[in-house]
């Protein structure tokens, strides 16, 4: 009785200094990034190892892994009144994988540890982590810039469309000038860029805005 009652006292605390490391471990955010938008299931922890790879190297170049602009298409003239919806191809195929069919083995039997109770209560605390699931699958980095701005837009989405909201829209026209969209995509594994999963470089298409 005198173990349980201490192993009790231990669970508050162990809960809360593991609670305080995943916190201070998946503190991800890329300073200077703050602006950036995130689609779908992307995280900042998956943003960071993009970033980090892309300042050890120039994304490659391999067309079978580039995102590539569809539409607007290019030398298309954007209209400052209609907000487009930008959308691309990867390597000009769609990247979803069907999943493998399930185990139809049965599970084994164990025995249940004599910490369960505990793996049990801290589990959770480690799953919550502070910036949602570790991303998997392949996620696009989108800039939008102009000449006197180099992040008039920032967008990391395992989308493959984006359509800017009112006031990015309007942040974007106020630049009065040529705008470039420029792509560039990896394949991440738990906010790790896999093996050969890039960075890749893609398309980077010039618009003007009309009024």
């Amino acid at each position: 009785m005198k173990n349980l009652f201490h192993l009790a006292l231990l669970i508050p605390l162990a809960s809360v200094s593991l609670y305080a490391c995943d916190h201070e471990e998946e503190e991800g955010v890329p300073a200077g990034y703050e602006d950036v938008v995130y689609g779908g299931t992307t995280t900042d922890e998956a943003l960071a190892a993009f970033l980090a790879a892309t300042e050890a190297s120039p994304p490659a170049n391999v067309a079978s892994q580039a995102p590539t602009l569809i539409s607007p298409a290019a030398g298309t003239m954007l209209s400052a009144s209609t907000i487009p919806t930008f959308s691309w191809l990867v390597g000009g195929t769609s990247r979803l994988t069907p999943p493998g069919p399930p185990s139809l083995l049965p599970a084994e039997p164990h025995a249940e540890p004599l910490l369960a109770p505990l793996a049990a209560l801290l589990g959770p605390v480690r799953a919550a982590h502070a910036h949602g699931t570790p991303f998997t699958g392949y996620a696009t980095w989108l800039v939008v810039s102009s000449d006197a701005d180099p992040k008039l837009a920032r967008v990391f989405t395992s989308e493959t469309s984006w359509k800017p909201t009112d006031a990015i829209w309007a942040r974007i026209t106020a630049a009065k000038a040529p705008i470039t969209v420029e792509l560039q995509g990896a394949q991440l594994v738990d906010n790790r860029i896999d093996m050969d999963g890039g960075p890749f470089q893609g398309s980077k298409t010039t618009f003007t805005i009309t009024p």
